[in-house]
């Protein structure tokens, strides 16, 4: 039996070094970053044990380091690159789902956030 889920995590904020303009990539800004991994549940529903669960530490630990250590001009191949990667290694995850805001974007007007919104499966990831 499948029990298909979503595991979520919300508002990881992180100093990152994606951007366009000189002063991004040199003084980096805030991110906020939403994750929801597709997965199966079934086996750790079933034996309700932490080691057949997916680990949230081990998530943040790995989008930190593929967010933080690449740099990117567009949020858009910093979202790509961060699906891709989290699908390579998490091997349980059907689709990863992003949301990245940069939560001080360089617009004089006042505004809460910009950024992107990206859906990729494995299929996908497989087809690049």
């Amino acid at each position: 039996m499948s029990l298909p889920g979503k595991v979520i995590i919300e508002q990881l904020e992180l100093h990152a070094y994606h951007g366009w303009h000189k002063h991004e990539k040199e003084f980096g800004q805030a991110f906020a970053i939403d994750i929801e991994f597709e997965v199966d549940m079934a086996i750790e529903a079933a034996s309700d044990q932490l080691q057949d669960a997916l680990d949230y530490d081990a998530i943040v630990n790995t989008v930190r380091r593929l967010f933080v250590e690449s740099h990117y001009k567009l949020v858009e191949a910093a979202a790509a690159a961060l699906a891709s990667g989290l699908l390579d290694q998490f091997a349980r995850v059907d689709a990863v789902h992003l949301r990245i805001r940069k939560l001080k974007p360089p617009i004089p007007e006042r505004i809460g956030a910009v950024g992107v919104d990206l859906r990729m499966t494995r299929d996908q990831l497989k087809s690049r």
